[in-house]
Formats: structure tokens, C-alpha cells, sequence
């Protein structure tokens, strides 16, 4: 499984583009002076080649990368974009753009957990600030306390517990849980991150329901219930 290293580079980045967290795009103060900013996914259409689809809706087209280097593409990956704007116009895409940087968004599968698996998936406290769907995305906004040691990691996964109860269950919604492994790292400061989960593997049991039913062990209130409502094209 993916772990979550936790930076202070990483988190003052996170700090300076996660306050508005909109689809759009936005001109960056220094040091991106000039650099247009989005958040999209990365789609494969052939071999190496590839677009972002973003987040507000329209396509880019990655024309020149010589500004990055050893870049691993991975169809679904979510990021942030930082690019500039080429003036010739690209077929089929609303951004033919050079790309600056790029800095990638932890992107994961829901897990199915079994109980026996409880402990090592871990239930540390953690918020969720801010949560949305994005296509076939679930985006969650989170904040951790963490030492800031780069040897320290921090492991984040949305599950279904398979031993749940179900004493807390909606209907309408399917319940997940949103769930940290801290790994006794000292809680020393707080830090904010963003984390996106693929709905595709849970498409099926979302068909005949109006969202998601997401628990969370909270840093300042315990366990509660934060429900995500879908929209009837995300359905």
C-alpha cells in the first residue's frame, strides 16, 4: 500500500493551493509568477502519451515537458498542474500548455477490510476539512498532527469494514471510512493534505444510492458521520 511521507516542502505547497480548492485556474504569485495553476487527472491515451482532464472541466495537452523530467505517468493519477499557456491552438483541447511542475495528489483504491486487517490499516485521529466528489473521484481534504520527520510516514485509506456493525449506517448512502495509520509518530504540529479515492471499484454498490456515508475518528470529536451526496451525473 501507498504510504503518505510527510514533508514541510509538501505541506507548505499544500498550504499555498489548498485555501480555495476550486476547479478553476488561477495566476500564482512568486515563485510561479506568469504559471497558470489547475488540479486534473492524468489520462493515458497511448503508450507515454498523454492529457490532464481538469478538474473545472476542460482538457490539456502537455506539448512541451522539457521542464520536468522522470515524470511516471499513471493513468488516473491526480495532481497539480502548474503550466504556461501556448499560444497555437490544439485540436480537441482547451489548453495546449509547456508544463512547469507537477506535483502529485495521493491517489488510492477503497479497500474492502476484513477485521483481522483493523489493526494495521490503523484508526489514528484525523479530519476530513473539506470533501467532494470530483468524476470518479472522491477528494478529501484532511489535516494530521505529525513530528515533521521525513522517516516518519503516515498511512490514509478509505475502507469498507467488513466487521461493522452497520448501527451507523444510512440507507441511502454507502458507509466508508476514512482511516489514518500514524505509525506513533510524536503530534507535534498540525499539517493539511489532500488525498483523492477511485469510486470505480465501489460503482456498483453506489447505483441506487444518493452518496456516501463516511465515517471518521476526528482529532478534537471522536467518531462522527460525514455524508457526500452524488449528483445524478456522478451516479
Amino acid at each position: 500500500m501507498k504510504k503518505l511521507r510527510l514533508s514541510i516542502i509538501a505541506f507548505m505547497l499544500l498550504f499555498l493551493v489548498m485555501p480555495t480548492l476550486q476547479s478553476c485556474l488561477d495566476d500564482l504569485d512568486d515563485p510561479y509568477k506568469g504559471t497558470l495553476f489547475a488540479v486534473g487527472t492524468l489520462n493515458v491515451i497511448e503508450g507515454k502519451d498523454y492529457y490532464f482532464a481538469l478538474d473545472e472541466g476542460s482538457k490539456l495537452y502537455p506539448s512541451d515537458t522539457t521542464l520536468i523530467r522522470n515524470y511516471a505517468v499513471v493513468d488516473g493519477q491526480r495532481a497539480f498542474v502548474y503550466f504556461t499557456k501556448l499560444e497555437e491552438p490544439l485540436a480537441g483541447y482547451e489548453y495546449n500548455a509547456q508544463i512547469n511542475h507537477i506535483e502529485n495528489i495521493l491517489t488510492k483504491d477503497i479497500y474492502s477490510m476484513p477485521a483481522e486487517k483493523a489493526d494495521s490499516i490503523g484508526d489514528d485521529r484525523i479530519n476530513a476539512t473539506d470533501l467532494w466528489i470530483t468524476g470518479d473521484y472522491l477528494n478529501i481534504k484532511y489535516q494530521i498532527y505529525h513530528s515533521n520527520d521525513q522517516a516518519k510516514k503516515h498511512m490514509l485509506n478509505l475502507v469498507i469494514n467488513e466487521a461493522s456493525t452497520g448501527e451507523n449506517d444510512k440507507p441511502d448512502y454507502l458507509t466508508l471510512e476514512f482511516r489514518q495509520n500514524a505509525y506513533n509518530d510524536s503530534p507535534l504540529m498540525l499539517g493539511t493534505g489532500l488525498v483523492s479515492f477511485k469510486l470505480d471499484n465501489v460503482a456498483n454498490m453506489l447505483k441506487d444510492k444518493k452518496g456516501l456515508n463516511i465515517r471518521i475518528n476526528s482529532i478534537y470529536d471522536g467518531e462522527k458521520y460525514i455524508t457526500v451526496d452524488l449528483t445524478k451525473e456522478e451516479k
